[in-house]
């Protein structure tokens, strides 16, 4: 890719993906503004097609019955001998009927879920009656912060452009960083208020103390919780910080280290299902499943929910691994090619011990939020949704939300 390109298109990558998608997320502006950046956009697509045009032919479309009808649920990345697929095991788990892919030149196979592996949320198809070619993964080091990355699609057009905005780390709270700290989450005057500090935790040691303001953290100012956890995610347990901190009007700095989340600590159950995040009522695109992976690349590319699940180039065209989910407006996740072929290594869970469970999580989910409802607002317990009800689960799921957030509100200002 000529770096010249990118000097007339970088503008326009910050948009092409809403164009590429269709979903009218460009803020409004004059017909011709419009236009203009319209052009820019597909101007920047034609730019980068040569970048994804080698990984086309190992993207698929994964059509399934969630409820109502067969449509494409997610893409899937072909893999070992073009015989097998990899895609994304939450939007398949509970579909009825046979899973079908489709090529972007129109071949079809029928696809049998052979293994799961549920950290990464990834699905191991077989796929019966075509082949395609697998895409070209190598234990390459991931790309650092600021590099372009495309995502692919199965035809010709890109799904979306955007950077590395964070690079590969683990998302699983047992490799977080934890400060240890119950926190105000009432916008304060100046600074974090901390309400209380868990017994034996960094916090504790350092001496940090109720009532205490937190204004930064290594340097980086904090005056939410956003901020905190944004702050903390750049370290791992074992870290040392310094804690610029106000206590009775007056300023002062600790010096604290890091520790794991103590499992102890109160929290919503370990459920996937749980992360139902949504910014707004048109933000359906979002992933249900978009916490938790072991590791991920984090990125701003604009991926549908439904276009999880296929590869991911940069400008050389070489694979940077598989876009895994779509967690806000903002921020979309990519499973590094070098993890990816060290899972691929391993030998999956069954489907049907993989979707057991996901039941189960949902279920230690709904009763914890009905546990912490008045008794008129507790939700009836959950029964397994049968197989082949995803859609109506997903419904459930979403009329969940409300009292999700009531509850994430209330987790916020215990977290960290």
């Amino acid at each position: 890719m000529r770096t010249s390109l990118l000097a007339t298109a970088f503008h326009a990558a910050l948009v092409a993906g809403a164009f590429a998608q269709g979903r009218g997320e460009v803020p409004l502006m004059r017909p011709e503004e419009a236009e203009t950046v319209q052009r820019q956009s597909m101007e920047f697509i034609d730019a980068v097609r040569p970048s994804v045009r080698p990984v086309v032919p190992s993207t698929l479309w994964v059509w399934a019955d969630t409820g109502y009808g067969l449509r494409s649920v997610a893409y899937g990345t072909v893999v070992q001998d073009g015989t097998k697929a990899l895609t994304k095991w939450s939007e398949i788990a509970m579909t009825r009927g046979p899973i079908k892919v489709v090529g972007g030149d129109g071949t079809t196979a029928t696809a049998t879920v052979i293994g799961v592996y549920q950290e990464e949320d990834l699905a191991l198809l077989q796929l019966k009656g075509a082949s395609y070619p697998a895409v070209k993964l190598t234990d390459r080091e991931a790309p650092k912060l600021g590099h372009f990355l495309i995502a692919a699609s199965p035809d010709d057009t890109p799904v979306s452009v955007g950077v590395v905005a964070v690079e590969a780390r683990s998302l699983r709270e047992k490799d977080q960083a934890f400060l240890g700290v119950i926190a105000n989450t009432d916008p304060p005057a100046k600074g974090l208020k901390i309400e209380d500090v868990e017994k034996g935790s960094a916090a504790a040691l350092a001496g940090l103390e109720s009532g205490d303001r937190i204004l930064a953290l290594n340097g980086r100012t904090v005056t939410n919780l956003v901020e905190l956890k944004s702050v903390l995610s750049g370290f791992h347990p074992g870290d040392k910080i310094a804690i610029r901190y106000l206590r009775k009007g007056a300023e002062a700095t600790a010096n604290a280290e890091l520790k794991e989340r103590n499992v102890d600590y109160p929290e919503i159950p370990n459920g996937r299902l749980r992360q139902m995040e949504r910014m707004g009522a048109d933000e359906k695109g979002l992933s249900l499943v978009h916490e938790g992976f072991p590791s991920v690349i984090q990125t701003d590319l604009r991926v549908g929910r439904e276009q999880c699940g296929g590869p991911v180039v940069d400008l050389d065209g070489n694979v940077v691994g598989i876009g895994i989910a779509r967690a806000d407006r903002t921020r979309s996740f990519v499973i590094p090619a070098k993890h990816v072929i060290d899972l691929l290594s391993r030998e999956p869970v069954s489907p049907e011990v993989a979707q057991a469970a996901m039941e189960e999580e949902e279920q230690a989910r709904q009763r914890q939020v009905g546990q912490n409802m008045p008794p008129q607002q507790r939700v009836p317990r959950a029964v397994p949704a049968p197989p082949g009800a995803a859609e109506n689960l997903r419904h459930h799921l979403e009329e969940m939300e409300k009292l999700m957030d009531r509850m994430r509100a209330e987790m916020d200002g215990l977290d960290e």
